[in-house]
């Protein structure tokens, strides 16, 4: 199938200015609507990368883009090169292997996209390219490629991610996950090799990628941000009204609001809700009145099943999350296998929730333990941490306000993805003067 192109009227520069440099943008999903913890990334990057350059958009997809969809991206690009991925991405998924390279390779590869970037790129060069995540990087590893100014923000490690998989599970996809660690790790070592330089979700994450990978290519650690107008605390008269039934219901009664938010098919946060659900939930119920809503995207069927335990409410996909936040008396994120910076604690920080979470789950946010969020590993600790929280309004209300402060003050998108346009511009000056010389 050909990608679809759309193009937009050049900005007319002034005489005597100089143009705005053309930059080519990866990534791996279409960016809009930013639903989805990758997607939020990608979309606030390229929403600050527009402020300073014409970006041409080039990403598969792998869900249906409605045209008002479109039409919003095309009003922060200067072109949109998409396609499906069709139902053949496993097949090429396949292929990929066998020829040595990663799964995640191939279900990211649109040979119709990969054509219509290298005519676009051949027609008038791009002065700079970001790729978003190690799945697009093959899009420009080609020789028309070699001398463009070239930043890769790999989000997280992923060759470790697919290594703890491969620990935690067994049989065929123990198997499965750890040739995909290995084959991901040489793609990260080909990236290592050819950006000018390289981000990744937090400063743990970028000391992990330094420990695994020799390179003198600088790595940086660009932690996700906030649209803190968006989300942000209730006013009174939305706290009134937010919120289902159920959580009304609840309140109403004198039990407390646990919230979970998140992708509901993707397996660390299946494994933490479930682990949260059979092992503490029981026992907290037993101590304090308690209820867990459960919010999110494509819910598989051990969730589906969480939904018809005692004290748990599974809501499922839902248009605005904010209403959920804003009716929730606590944030949780149990989850046990993290990578990157957790859009779900910072979104309900950024709403004045109190949160409890794993290290895991707080990795890259720079937070007080006790103040600001809670850290709680074991189940013990998860006990009292919601308990008394639930006990206590004037505590809870108490780290509601730091963490808020703390988001506004430290995580505005505009000042953290400012990090990744900035070393593209470095890149393309030292670009330009390694010309000249």
């Amino acid at each position: 199938m050909p990608a679809f192109t759309t193009v937009n009227a050049p900005i007319t520069t002034p005489v005597g200015t100089a143009r705005r440099k053309r930059v080519l943008l990866l990534t791996h999903r279409f960016p809009y609507p930013p639903n989805r913890g990758d997607r939020i990334r990608s979309y606030n990057l390229m929403r600050v990368l527009a402020e300073s350059f014409d970006v041409t958009l080039a990403c598969p997809h792998d869900e249906p883009v409605s045209d008002a969809e479109l039409q919003h991206v095309n009003q922060i690009c200067s072109a949109v090169i998409t396609a499906p991925v069709g139902t053949t991405r496993w097949l090429r998924a396949g292929v990929s292997l066998l020829g040595g390279h990663s799964l995640t390779e191939g279900l990211f590869h649109q040979p119709a996209i990969a054509d219509q970037v290298l005519a676009c790129h051949q027609a008038q060069p791009f002065d700079a390219a970001l790729v978003f995540c190690s799945s697009m990087f093959p899009y420009v590893d080609h020789d028309a490629f070699r001398d463009t100014p070239m930043i890769v923000d790999l989000v997280d490690v992923d060759s470790e991610k697919w290594r703890q998989l491969s620990i935690d599970r067994s049989g065929p996809k123990s198997w499965i996950y750890s040739i995909e660690s290995k084959r991901v790790r040489t793609l990260e070592r080909r990236i290592a090799d050819r950006a000018d330089a390289i981000t990744l979700v937090s400063d743990q994450e970028a000391d992990l990628f330094k420990s695994t990978i020799t390179t003198t290519t600088p790595v940086h650690g660009v932690s996700n941000g906030v649209n803190t107008d968006y989300f942000r605390p209730p006013s009174q008269r939305e706290a009134s009204a937010s919120g289902p039934p159920s959580q009304r219901e609840a309140s109403a009664s004198g039990a407390s609001n646990l919230l979970f938010t998140g992708v509901l098919d993707y397996p660390p946060n299946v494994e933490g809700l479930i682990w949260f659900c059979t092992k503490i939930l029981p026992t907290l119920r037993n101590h304090v009145d308690i209820q867990l809503t459960i919010v999110g995207r494509r819910p598989n069927q051990a969730v589906k099943d969480l939904g018809s335990l005692d004290g748990v409410n599974l809501v499922g996909e839902v248009p605005d999350v904010r209403p959920y936040l804003h009716a929730a008396d606590i944030a949780i994120s149990p989850l046990k296998l993290a990578r990157g910076i957790q859009n779900k604690v910072l979104e309900a920080m950024a709403c004045g929730l109190p949160v409890i979470t794993t290290t895991q789950s707080a990795e890259g946010i720079d937070a007080i333990d006790g103040s600001e969020f809670i850290i709680a590993d074991d189940e013990a600790a998860w006990v009292d941490a919601i308990s008394d929280l639930a006990n206590d309004t004037t505590v809870r209300t108490r780290m509601a306000c730091a963490a808020r402060v703390l988001v506004v003050d430290h995580y505005a998108w505009s000042a953290r993805m400012s990090q990744i346009t900035n070393l593209l511009s470095v890149a393309i000056a030292e670009h330009r003067l390694d010309v000249a010389n």
